[in-house]
């Protein structure tokens, strides 16, 4: 097994993948779940590093760490684009719908077996 040493707290450990050892990368996944909270609450706000740690109560370090990683940008913090998109998306739909329902046709009386089958009725 290799060794490596962790990122962010230095130690040395057992690398299977990547640079960060186990324990840092589950305080990671913590902090990527509040600052993923941050963002989706303040979907206008692009914080830096520093304002985003400052904002969730969390190490700058971490916060750069998980940007370096690209875990922010898989959109997770919903743009305005992203609602004009679905809005649009959602009236296509809509007229999509409306363009396909086919017209109820007006049923037909109610007829016996003999008046279908023999032209008669039963008057």
């Amino acid at each position: 097994m290799e060794m490596a040493t962790c990122n962010i707290c230095g130690k040395i450990f057992g690398a299977s993948s990547g640079s960060i050892c186990p324990a840092c990368r589950k305080l990671l996944d913590i902090v990527y779940d509040k600052a993923r909270t941050y963002l989706r609450d303040n979907p206008k706000k692009t914080p830096k590093p520093a304002e985003l740690a400052e904002a969730i109560g969390e190490n700058v370090r971490l916060v750069e760490v998980l940007m370096m990683e690209g875990r922010f940008d898989a959109g997770d913090s919903p743009r305005e684009e992203d609602s004009e998109t679905e809005k649009q998306r959602k009236r296509l739909l809509k007229d999509l719908e409306q363009n396909l329902a086919v017209p109820v046709a007006k049923k037909a009386p109610a007829t016996t077996y003999g008046n279908d089958r023999h032209g008669r009725s039963d008057d």
